[in-house]
């Protein structure tokens, strides 16, 4: 087949144009993974090649989203101390374009930053209601023939036809649907018999009969449908780019299969292509009424400055509010962190052990408890150790890709029976099995309308049985639950060196992951005697989005048996002579361990304790009772800010009914790149993420750049997920969770159909009365190092060029000789006179 030929005569297009076509206006919306492995994405991924206030705009307009949050929850988030008035104010000077500007008369004694200054604080919002998120007749009828096709199986029977691909299943069923006869008419039936069946012909096909009201841009046009389908589109997306070949085996679909099945509704007259109109409002009559203005007095230039202010809708007004958020945040964080430069003070001290923990905002906090405790030192590292593996359970459970999203697995290994753990192993796995045979029938029973009496009468004391134990007695299930996973643990784990047909790493590849360690974050090779890599994961019942508390750089897993390869590595003599012949010699004394950080309940599990030996017991049993004091302690903080007890959370991480288990990564706002010293004396707050780093022990630059690239990166998703979540939750979130539904494990719909949710549910977002918990910010990075190490790498990285140049992450770098501070300039940003165009204000 020639790609470059036109389809036929009537269709000029080519299969590699329409498949560019296609390609371009798929990029609208990014990649939704579905909730076993969920991680966190920024919905608005596809517009990071504008700067960040003419992204946001525009895709505001074509998802018909909010830009911002309405002026009355700014001005509540001030009310609490979220940003202050000077931040404020310096944030509306900078968008007026400078002090100079500021100042220019409108009336007498009135300036523009009079102007804009009430209505940021003094006038009523002139925001409109929050819009509901319904869908239009025709994405309603897509959406719910994308749940059939995708949500195979499990309602009990598939969808005919689903071989054929999307597209042609759907051709193929619709006459028999009422919906789209009422839909479509007569014009539909028509297409059916007429439409081409390959995707790629039907969608050249459409584009050749433009007509009027037709866009000229393909591209515009195409992204406008994608976009208002954004999570079945992001699940095809994913499916596309992603997914194992086994889990879309049997069942094509990509984003031509959409598109075509959408031109075939516009052609048939039931799907508009214009897209939303978002609604202005104008403040001019309460503006002027507040100064005692009358406009119509103004000379020519006055009015215009005047109109200019007065014309401003919510997110102009909004970008200004997150603006002086994300200066009070950098001017209270950057200056404690230059005085830690600037200090002489004993940086590196501890007697007792060390700790790698994830970079996680959930970790910090912790990690301040347990320093409260005594000398112990502490670093940060992406959570999955800089391992890309798979690994397969050994209950037959799905392959997990324990690895952060942006790379794939180089390793895949098997859990396995420890030595002399093979019977209690199989034990193990047999009740397993056993427990999820018995699920899946249970499913599929009640699943047919004709066995769901009889499966409820047959089950239904053993369920309200199962259900009273989890409403009256859920730290009982759970106390249960956790003997399980020690029991597993006991006797289980991650093969390294490979077994039953699984290859593990060679003796170069231990070298090279162990030796990563210490090049990345600066962690030296006279260690202690116990060095102890804490993963992280999260604890909830009955929760879609539980695998949104687990560890995103392990692909939306708990990180522990990352945690335990990295530690058997470190352990292994050959391993440390082969560091030892790369400089690094560590002590013979030195113990590696492997823990896991559960960040619901503060509660750290040390792994493989059976393996210790009896010289370092002493010093384990110290650890561990200073593990249980410092979550205690961290508990009993976290349990304020969720209104709750500290015993709460415990309970509240095993109930089924437990709509808010934890506040998750919520209120992030920094990434800080730099050896613990800097930020051990800073109040972070939980706020933020931590990535430790030596840059004298970095002389080419290449940790840093990794460290930016690949860990900053996904800390960007994160704070871009909770940012849009909590602008727009209904069209860059999820909703509300109470009303949520999982459609097979792929995602939640509100109700009982419609389009899949892409971001976080309101629980994770807002308090029960509504208020926003998290401030929507831009992430700032603060890098501690040399200012042309770091010009250098941004330099050879278009991705960071991209980030920091369009103003989605906001970069700050401390030299660590001086203390001095410069921050990135976004590409043509206004800057208040008289500021430097390097320094943060301090």
């Amino acid at each position: 087949m020639n790609m470059h030929a036109p389809i036929t005569a009537a269709h000029p297009l080519t299969r590699t144009e329409v498949a560019g076509l296609v390609s371009l206006a798929a990029r609208t919306v990014p990649p939704m993974w579905p909730l076993e492995s969920a991680i966190a994405v920024n919905p608005l991924a596809g517009f990071e090649d504008r700067p960040f206030n003419d992204a946001v705009a525009a895709a505001a307009q074509r998802f018909g989203a909010r830009s911002s949050l309405p002026l009355v929850s700014w001005r509540a988030l001030q009310a609490e101390g979220r940003l202050d008035e000077r931040s404020l104010r310096d944030a509306a000077i900078a968008h007026l374009g400078g002090t100079y500007c500021a100042w220019a008369n409108v009336a007498p004694g009135v300036t523009k930053l009079d102007l804009l200054l009430a209505r940021l604080s003094d006038i009523a919002p002139t925001d409109a209601p929050e819009r509901p998120a319904r869908l239009s007749p025709a994405a309603a009828f897509l959406a719910k023939w994308c749940g059939a096709f995708f949500d195979h199986g499990v309602a009990g029977l598939a969808m005919p036809h689903r071989e054929l691909g999307l597209y042609r299943a759907v051709l193929a069923l619709a006459d028999h649907d009422p919906e789209f006869a009422a839909l479509t008419g007569d014009e539909g039936r028509l297409l059916l018999m007429t439409v081409p069946r390959d995707p790629q012909e039907a969608i050249a096909e459409a584009l050749a009969e433009q007509g009027e009201g037709w866009n000229d841009d393909h591209v515009a046009l195409l992204a406008g449908l994608v976009a208002r389908l954004p999570g079945w589109a992001g699940h095809i997306r994913w499916r596309s780019e992603h997914a194992d070949a086994d889990l879309v085996a049997g069942a094509p679909a990509d984003m031509a299969d959409l598109i075509a099945l959408w031109l075939l509704l516009v052609r048939a007259g039931a799907a508009d292509i214009t897209p939303p109109v978002v609604p202005q409002n104008s403040a001019a009559e309460a503006l002027a009424d507040h100064f005692a203005i009358t406009p119509a007095t103004l000379d020519t230039r006055r009015r215009a400055h005047f109109d200019a202010i007065a014309g401003m809708d919510e997110g102009d007004l909004g970008a200004i509010f997150m603006q002086a958020a994300e200066w009070h945040h950098a001017n209270t964080l950057v200056p404690q962190l230059q005085a830690a430069v600037r200090t002489a003070a004993d940086r590196e001290s501890w007697t007792n052990a060390q700790l790698v923990f994830c970079i996680d905002v959930r970790s910090e906090p912790f990690r301040r408890a347990l320093e409260a405790q005594g000398p112990y030192q502490t670093l940060g590292y992406a959570g999955f150790f800089g391992l890309p593996m798979a690994l397969h359970p050994h209950d037959g459970e799905r392959r997990k890709r324990l690895l952060p999203v942006l790379l794939g697995p180089q390793h895949d290994l098997a859990e396995s029976a420890k030595p002399g753990h093979e019977d209690e192993a199989q034990a193990l796995t047999d009740t397993v099995v056993r427990r999820a045979e018995g699920a899946a029938l249970f499913a599929a029973a009640k699943s047919g309308s004709s066995t769901a009496f009889a499966t409820a009468e047959a089950t239904g004391p053993f369920a309200a049985l199962s259900l009273a134990a989890r409403t009256l007695a859920p730290r009982l299930s759970d106390r249960a639950r956790k003997a399980r996973e020690a029991r597993r643990a006991e006797a289980l784990h991650p093969a390294v060196d490979g077994c039953a047909g699984h290859d593990g790493f060679s003796l170069a590849e231990k070298i090279g992951y162990a030796a990563a360690l210490f090049r990345l974050t600066g962690l030296r090779a006279d260690t202690a005697r116990l060095v102890v890599l804490t993963g992280h994961g999260g604890s909830a019942v009955n929760n879609p989005y539980a695998a949104a508390l687990d560890c995103g750089a392990c692909g939306g897993h708990a990180g522990g048996a990352n945690a335990r390869v990295l530690a058997a590595m470190l352990n292994d003599g050959a391993v440390r002579e082969g560091l030892a012949g790369e400089g690094l010699t560590i002590p013979e004394d030195t113990l590696f361990l492997a823990a896991e950080h559960n960040t619901t309940t503060d509660e750290v599990t040390i792994f493989d304790r059976a393996q210790v030996p009896p010289s370092h017991r002493a010093e384990l049993a110290r650890l561990e009772a200073d593990l249980a004091a410092a979550g205690k302690a961290n508990r009993e903080t976290r349990a304020v800010k969720l209104g709750r007890t500290a015993d709460d959370l415990l309970t509240g991480a095993s109930h089924w009914g437990e709509v808010r288990p934890e506040w998750g990564l919520a209120n992030n706002a920094s990434f800080v790149v730099g050896p613990r010293w800097l930020t051990r004396a800073a109040d972070l707050d939980g706020r933020s993420f931590l990535h430790s780093y030596d840059w004298q022990q970095d002389e080419s630059g290449a940790a840093l750049a990794t460290i930016l690239t690949a860990p900053m990166v996904v800390a960007q998703w994160i704070n871009c997920q909770y940012l849009f979540s909590t602008v727009d939750n209904q069209r860059y979130g999820a909703g509300d969770k109470v009303t949520q539904n999982v459609v097979g494990g792929i995602g939640v719909v509100q109700g009982n159909g419609g389009d899949l949710k892409v971001g976080l549910p309101r629980q994770s977002l807002f308090t029960d009365d509504g208020r926003p918990y998290h401030t929507p910010q831009r992430l700032l990075t603060v890098v501690l190092a040399p200012f042309e190490r770091v010009e250098a790498i941004i330099a050879a990285n278009d991705i960071l060029d991209r980030l920091f140049g369009n103003g989605w992450v906001q970069l700050v770098v401390i030299d660590p000789e001086t203390g001095k501070a410069r921050r990135w300039r976004q590409a043509a940003s206004p800057m208040p006179e008289g500021a430097s165009p390097n320094a943060i204000s301090c």
